[in-house]
């Protein structure tokens, strides 16, 4: 009885003595809905605990769960959840350990020591003052807002991005980023590199592209969007990749090609293949900095995101694709179990690697893999995705000077198939546009013997005739411009005959015809003209 006392005035004690509390809470069964319901601020949940933040006037809340204060008056950046992948690393030399739940660590930094542990082998995320969006909480989760996981179908167009991905082009954006040397995010070629995936976005088409700076001294975020045709706002997709890398030798050196060239090369493909494509909603390619140092970059934007109430139907994210220990490799999707509930989003990306791909997946739910740039965007309440080779790291050059291409980067089927995979799910998400024809109006003899139909998710085209005599007819497709650009016949035995000719949409050389207004003559003694619109 003495002891229990004594130990509330102990907590009354530290209560009155400060404003905020870093505090430890024990989970059960119900995991954060009775911290949500108390209006509690939780920066973090781990396998066995939350972390949260709490002010004097939250101690009534707080009294009834199983807890413990970690730190009075906590600074924001001055701790880091951490999960070594080498056990022997003491992170007492690098900071106080305030928390141990399961493998992961919660860190209180000693001044100046994040430089040092970040050139370990170890995966490390900044603790952000900003709480959590929990489901069932009192602020309004944004996930699905205006949409749902649409369907996984065949769909043709999405097969003919797959098959566009190029297996040469993601390599040389693999070499070209490694032959920076270093990519550590204060480090000059970082800035550079971020230059070269802006040009890249730029040459790729995309509607706007921009640099999104964040920690004071750090490359910036590359950010490429495109468009949606329907929804073009805030409303949109994201695929994306760290593109700063880490080594012991680090900033001089720090090649990165598996860690992660290979996430950030998937998402320059991304840009390239669906380029001469429209969708639906809107697309965000998005290469991340800062993501070696506690995942700065995506942590900025999921949260500026969530300020300006973006929609974000689900987030992709790839980060080292590109080393196999055993082969066949198979894919690790990881998704949090709930808040918010990504299965189903996990399920939809492998359903979509089946269907278009040769990749082999294990779906991993999970609430503690909080170490790539998909976490912030759990933490805000978003759909999210990890796409990972292997975890724990099986890689050999993690975090070394030869995470380079033949040595950490030793699978380039691998991260081509994976590319792919993420292409097909990302523009099945966006919604792609059916290609099609709507004819505006008819001019000419009657009565109409013209008419043309699309095949809905093909680029074909059936072009009906009734002739009105026997004899030859001559199909003339003209542009906008009053250009010839693709000639046709059909030949009739009889008159009143119903005839069809398919067009696939390609000019007399057999090229690809841009989407636009065109228009069709048939020429059977009297000239038939429709205006049409064909879309891509």
């Amino acid at each position: 009885m003495e002891k229990k006392i004594l130990l509330i005035l102990l907590v009354t004690c530290v209560f009155a003595a400060a404003d905020e509390y870093l505090v430890r809470v024990e989970l059960n069964e119900d995991r954060l809905t009775p911290l949500a319901e108390q209006d509690l601020k939780i920066l973090a949940e781990l396998e066995q605990n939350a972390i949260v933040l709490i002010e004097d006037s939250d101690v009534e809340k707080i009294r009834p769960f199983s807890y413990q204060i970690l730190n009075a008056k906590p600074q924001e950046g001055d701790y880091y959840i951490v999960l070594p992948m080498d056990r022997a690393i003491d992170l007492t030399l690098y900071g106080d350990i305030l928390l141990h739940d399961g493998d992961d660590h919660l860190l209180k930094i000693h001044t100046g020591m994040l430089e040092s542990l970040v050139k370990k082998k170890v995966m490390i995320s900044r603790l952000s003052s900003k709480p959590m969006i929990v489901q069932g909480g009192t602020t309004p989760s944004p996930l699905l807002r205006h949409a749902e996981l649409p369907a996984v179908l065949y769909n043709y167009m999405v097969q003919e991005m797959v098959d566009l991905v190029d297996p040469d082009t993601i390599l040389s954006n693999v070499q070209r980023l490694q032959d920076y040397v270093t990519r550590y995010s204060t480090h000059d070629s970082c800035f550079a590199a971020a230059g070269y995936i802006f040009d890249k976005f730029v040459a790729y088409g995309c509607d706007t592209v921009y640099l999104q700076y964040h920690e004071s001294g750090y490359a910036p975020n590359v950010v490429g969007v495109k468009y949606g045709t329907i929804y073009p706002d805030s409303i949109y997709t994201i695929i994306c990749g760290h593109f700063d890398a880490i080594s012991y030798l680090a900033p001089a050196i720090a090649p990165g090609a598996d860690d992660n060239a290979s996430g950030t090369a998937a998402v320059i493909e991304a840009a390239r293949v669906m380029s001469n494509y429209q969708f639906e909603h809107s697309i965000r390619y998005i290469a991340f900095s800062g993501e070696e140092q506690g995942l700065y970059g995506s942590q900025h934007y999921a949260q500026l995101a969530r300020s300006q109430g973006d929609s974000i139907l689900g987030v992709i994210n790839g980060d080292m694709i590109a080393y196999s220990d055993i082969q066949p490799e198979t894919l690790e999707v990881f998704a949090k179990i709930d808040n918010p509930p990504c299965e189903p989003f996990a399920d939809f990306f492998i359903a979509a690697a089946d269907t278009y791909t040769t990749l082999l997946t294990n779906k991993r739910m999970t609430t503690t893999m909080v170490y790539s740039d998909h976490a912030p965007f759990w933490n805000q309440g978003y759909l999210a995705i990890c796409n990972i080779e292997d975890f724990w790291v099986q890689n050999p050059h993690y975090h070394t000077p030869g995470d380079t291409i033949g040595a950490g980067y030793n699978d380039h089927a691998f991260c081509t198939e994976v590319t792919k995979a993420q292409i097909a799910a990302l523009a099945l998400l966006a919604i792609p546009h059916e290609t099609g024809i709507e004819v505006f109006e008819e001019v000419g003899s009657e009565p109409t013997h013209l008419t043309v139909r699309p095949t809905i998710g093909r680029r074909l085209f059936t072009i009906s005739l009734t002739p009105g005599s026997a004899g030859p007819i001559d199909l003339r497709i003209h542009d906008v411009t009053g250009r010839l650009v693709r000639n046709m016949s059909v030949q009739s035995s009889e008159s009143g005959n119903r005839l069809s000719i398919k067009w696939d949409g390609t000019d007399n050389t057999g090229k690809e015809l841009p989407g636009g207004i065109y228009f069709m003559q048939a020429d059977d003694r009297t000239v038939q003209t429709i205006k049409l619109v064909m879309l891509r």
